[in-house]
């Protein structure tokens, strides 16, 4: 009975990242997306009925458009649930970033935005967020965690890839700056986004700094597909990024281990570390899921390019049918975006082996 009592006072977290397709930069047919406001805001709300029903604690986008009409049914759909910050990129550039976080869980104590200046005309948001389920009884630096969003620079070319790692740096060198100052040494950290490619130095930089993929985590290698870009390639670019990661499960497989790459030196977390009592009493996530979705469709699966112009009133969401065919679901989500949205679920713990109670 109590090991039953104990599994219900347990606590989770969901997050989701998703590139959103901002209608600005949505070509189909020779013509913008941006230019048919019907087209917009069909699709606004078809994005909006498929992040709502995953029901996740923190919802970060990429392609967020700045445009009010479009931005309003999303304030609308999410303003009784979550906290919503927003960050648009420099410029004339029209999208930027957008996150989501569920005001009855979490409280926000920081939100920063970074600006990369001179390493292209992109953006991340950081925030500092704290559990709010243990807020009376725990100080703050043992209920937080810090949260970024990033969207990096498609590489071109290879001018374009120096320019990736120097936003990454920056994205990293953010964090080491405020883990020092709030002395959150040893505070989880999640960081997600459109990194815009993999086989490139960006992700492993990520990955020798103390984080882990937590798709690779779970299922031990990266997803494959979760993108068809501007040049009709299929890509996996979609990621979600966790330091400090526990097991997915006692005695889980030991290929979790083998797929991670050993903390050098650049660990930001590994660093500044001070190893004493308070590290007991730290947040800490063990991942249980990471799917991509639709869930009915494998990570391997063949995506195709965008299209719009479509009516929406005769548009069924094969989510609600129990047969749903892959081509069918290959189908609708084009309609919706590029990207298929990354969804991770993870157990929180304050102990290693302890679940966070009430």
């Amino acid at each position: 009975m109590l090991q039953v009592a104990r599994r219900r006072a347990m606590h989770t977290l969901s997050l989701m990242t998703f590139n959103v397709l901002a209608p600005c930069y949505f070509r189909h047919g020779g013509r913008l997306e941006s230019d048919d406001p019907t087209a917009y805001m069909a699709r606004a709300q078809a994005l909006i009925h498929a992040v709502q029903r995953e029901q996740c604690d923190l919802i970060c986008l990429q392609e967020y458009w700045f445009n009010r009409q479009y931005q309003e049914p999303f304030r609308q759909a999410f303003k009784r649930s979550h906290y919503l910050h927003t960050i648009k990129r420099p410029g004339n550039k029209e999208d930027g970033l957008a996150m989501f976080v569920d005001k009855h869980k979490f409280d926000i104590h920081h939100v920063q935005h970074i600006e990369f200046d001179n390493a292209g005309d992109r953006v991340a948001l950081m925030m500092h967020v704290a559990t709010k389920w243990n807020r009376h009884e725990t100080p703050l630096p043992q209920r937080s965690f810090l949260l970024i969003n990033s969207h990096l620079t498609f590489p071109h070319c290879d001018i374009y890839k120096e320019m990736r790692l120097s936003q990454i740096q920056l994205v990293l060198d953010s964090v080491r700056r405020y883990v020092r100052h709030e002395k959150l040494h040893h505070a989880p950290v999640l960081m997600c986004g459109d990194f815009n490619d993999f086989n490139d130095p960006v992700h492993n930089t990520v990955m020798d700094h103390g984080f882990s993929s937590v798709f690779s985590h779970v299922h031990g290698r990266e997803a494959r597909i979760t993108h068809c870009n501007h040049n009709n390639r299929e890509v996996g670019v979609d990621f979600i990024f966790a330091s400090h990661l526990k097991e997915k499960a006692l005695g889980s497989d030991k290929h979790h281990h083998s797929h991670r790459r050993p903390r050098h030196r650049l660990d930001p977390l590994a660093n500044e570390a001070h190893h004493n009592s308070d590290d007991d009493y730290r947040l800490h996530f063990r991942p249980l899921h990471c799917e991509l979705l639709p869930r009915d469709l494998p990570d391997g699966t063949r995506l195709k390019r965008p299209s719009f112009g479509h009516d929406w009133t005769q548009v069924e969401h094969p989510f609600d049918s129990p047969n749903r065919e892959e081509d069918e679901l290959v189908d609708y989500w084009r309609m919706v975006s590029d990207h298929r949205p990354l969804v991770a679920n993870f157990e929180v713990l304050k102990s290693p082996l302890t679940p966070c109670t009430n």
